[in-house]
């Protein structure tokens, strides 16, 4: 029909609560039990019909009893399971937590190796500017070769030196001689002047 709103499960539930109040509906209807049955045993004229409204009302309350165990006992599972998932996800978290930690020192780990390899690259860098040790070594051996053979250079040099300076004493001793034996003969020429 147009213009008629659609009533849905929830609105009636709502309705009948603002109408029962805080559960007084099922109270009134225990106490009109109380009330019929009272007045049941009361008039001796009382009919079956009576008597089977209250058996009717007796049947509705035991209805709402049993239907108020299986809602109290469906809560319960309920709140037995908010509790599991509460403690699941406690667990949860504590394991996130947990891994969270794990992955923070492996981060801190892998920043530390990632520090000692650039700190390796430099150092590489620089011992790469200097020769290997093959070539150290050859160098090494090249220059002790060569100090060997200046080390014969220069007793040569010494021994040639050692000759050069025994035959200039000589020259010098022969010149001394000669000088010497010179001075004790006279000249020729003078002689010959004199005999003249």
């Amino acid at each position: 029909m147009p213009g008629s709103e659609i009533v849905t499960e929830d609105d009636v539930i709502r309705k009948r609560l603002l109408m029962d109040g805080e559960g007084s509906g099922e109270e009134k209807r225990v106490i009109n039990l109380l009330k019929t049955f009272v007045k049941w045993v009361k008039d001796p004229t009382a009919d079956e019909a009576t008597f089977q409204k209250m058996i009717a009302v007796i049947s509705q309350c035991e209805m709402t009893v049993d239907k108020l165990a299986v809602v109290k006992q469906m809560n319960q599972q309920e709140a037995d399971n908010y509790a599991k998932l509460h403690k699941e996800i406690e667990s949860e978290i504590t394991a996130g937590k947990e891994r969270i930690e794990q992955y923070q020192e492996q981060l801190t780990r892998a920043k530390q190796i990632k520090s000692n390899k650039q700190q390796y690259d430099v150092i590489a860098k620089i011992i790469k500017q200097y020769p290997s040790r093959d070539e150290t070594t050859g160098a090494i051996s090249r220059t002790e070769t060569e100090i060997e053979d200046l080390k014969k250079q220069k007793e040569h040099i010494e021994e040639e030196v050692m000759k050069r300076k025994r035959q200039f004493e000589v020259l010098v001793y022969s010149i001394q001689q000669l000088q010497s034996e010179l001075a004790d003969k006279p000249p020729a020429t003078e002689s010959m002047e004199v005999d003249s």
